[in-house]
């Protein structure tokens, strides 16, 4: 099984991001995946963790000049991820719809997503849906927070939203959940 860091909206302040790192790379971490804002950040990642896949989409505050798309489909160990910033969605104001129905549009059966600085998981038409929240701006936590998803087999095993304390601890936030798919 393989555990990919789901991270959005760093607008350039990755240090909670190389803590988080070090922490769950020995057990299991394979994958970054940035939703945007800010694309450079990802590529520093991929600097700092050359061993580690670190893919990225552009945001609403990213320049174009890298030439990277809004949004795309990863495959990580069979599992299929549509992955956007969400500003061409309606995700700011809570609605997934158009997010699911383009995650259902690619064959995808993640869907990933940032933009709103609010964390957010479910379940819908059978696509998991994740904001990671803000790392580094939270909007509706006073902690930053980020996904955390295990792969392994073609399928999810397990999704769940993570919160860091300001004294540097990580802790679920009780709005959110850990789910298993079977």
């Amino acid at each position: 099984m393989s555990k990919v860091l789901v991270i959005s909206d760093t607008h350039r302040n990755i240090a909670h991001v190389v803590d988080i790192i070090n922490k769950i790379q020995p057990h299991g971490l394979k994958a970054i995946i940035h939703c945007g804002d800010n694309r450079e950040d990802a590529q520093k990642l991929q600097s700092l963790y050359p061993e580690l896949a670190v893919y990225g989409v552009c945001g609403n505050c990213d320049s174009m000049a890298y030439g990277e798309e809004v949004s795309k489909v990863i495959t990580l160990e069979n599992v299929n991820f549509f992955v956007t910033h969400g500003h061409r969605h309606s995700i700011k104001w809570g609605d997934y719809e158009e997010l699911v129905s383009d995650t259902l549009a690619h064959e995808a059966q993640v869907a990933l997503c940032g933009h709103s600085h609010s964390a957010y998981l479910n379940k819908i038409q059978g696509i998991l849906v994740m904001n990671p929240g803000s790392i580094s701006m939270p909007r509706d936590y006073p902690y930053p927070s980020y996904g955390i998803i295990e792969i392994g087999k073609g399928q999810v095993k397990e999704s769940s939203i993570m919160q860091i304390t300001y004294t540097g601890q990580i802790a679920i936030h009780p709005a959110t959940y850990q789910n298993r798919f079977q």
